[in-house]
């Protein structure tokens, strides 16, 4: 039986019943880690994941620490995939990142591109509620010829 972790932004996160986790939210455009900012204010040079990600390059997602901190398995470097509900475009990643406690929906450049969204962190990404996610917790990300290691807390 799939269990509710969080209701963020109106929206009700899934652990389903084999373990991955769900929700649909909005994409907003983050630029943190070893890349240029492309203008946002607000970027930070570090990622959770380590070593630190390019947000021009590596497909990442951001997640709120209730979605870390609520499910079993390891999520910093887990699999995700999102699709873009309004164009039917889909694209794996990982999970590279630990966002505000309040706040559900962003990922990286690279994955917007993917989607078919703007990648500018300052006019990107899209506000309506149309980018489904889905995390695998405890299954290491592959993402084209990349493969990324669990990183555990702490």
């Amino acid at each position: 039986m799939s269990r509710l972790i969080v209701t963020l932004e109106n929206e009700n996160v899934i652990e389903n019943d084999d373990g991955s986790v769900s929700w649909t939210a909005k994409a907003a455009i983050d630029s943190d880690g070893t890349g240029p900012h492309h203008g946002d204010k607000t970027a930070q040079d570090e990622t959770a994941y380590k070593p630190d990600l390019n947000a021009d390059i590596d497909r990442y997602i951001v997640v709120p620490p209730a979605i870390r901190d609520g499910v079993k398995g390891v999520v910093i470097g887990c699999q995700a995939m999102c699709i873009n509900s309004l164009n039917g475009a889909a694209s794996a990643g990982v999970v590279g990142d630990i966002g505000p406690h309040q706040k559900l929906g962003e990922i990286s450049c690279a994955m917007a591109t993917a989607l078919g969204l703007e990648p500018s962190p300052v006019a990107g990404g899209v506000d309506a509620h149309v980018i489904r996610y889905k995390i695998w917790p405890g299954k290491p990300a592959v993402v084209g010829d990349k493969a990324y290691v669990l990183q555990p807390r702490g």
